[in-house]
């Protein structure tokens, strides 16, 4: 068992070190160090590195841009702040309407019927 964990382990971390010769334009601005520079020279001369290249579109270095990692970061930020104020209000307003439906079933059925005329009737012009 430990030795195919090894070979698990030895797999996961070649991809990760070719995956990271390959993204490294987009990642920074910085050259690339010489040991990903030979991983990725070996890489782009596979059919299978080729594809992953294009797949990553990363296939012509001269026009790839390096992505803002602290702009991504205030992105998603702001992305998960959304996620929860809309989840946090649909909460409440679920919230709100069953202790409401609670009350209104409560309540005896005379004034449930005026409760119901109350809302329900259109509001005249």
């Amino acid at each position: 068992m430990p030795t195919l964990q090894f070979i698990g382990a030895a797999i996961g971390a070649s991809l990760v070190v070719i995956v990271s010769s390959l993204l490294w334009p987009r990642i920074t601005s910085q050259p690339r160090p010489e040991s990903l520079s030979k991983v990725h020279d070996v890489v782009l001369e596979t059919e299978a590195g080729k594809n992953l290249a294009n797949t990553l579109g990363v296939t012509d270095e001269n026009t790839i841009k390096p992505v803002s990692l602290p702009s991504l970061a205030a992105s998603a930020a702001q992305s998960v702040v959304s996620t929860v104020v809309t989840n946090t209000q649909n909460t409440i307003t679920t919230r709100v309407i069953e202790s409401l439906s609670k009350q209104f079933d409560q309540l005896p059925s005379t004034d449930q019927e005026k409760f119901r005329q109350l809302i329900c009737t259109p509001k005249s012009e």
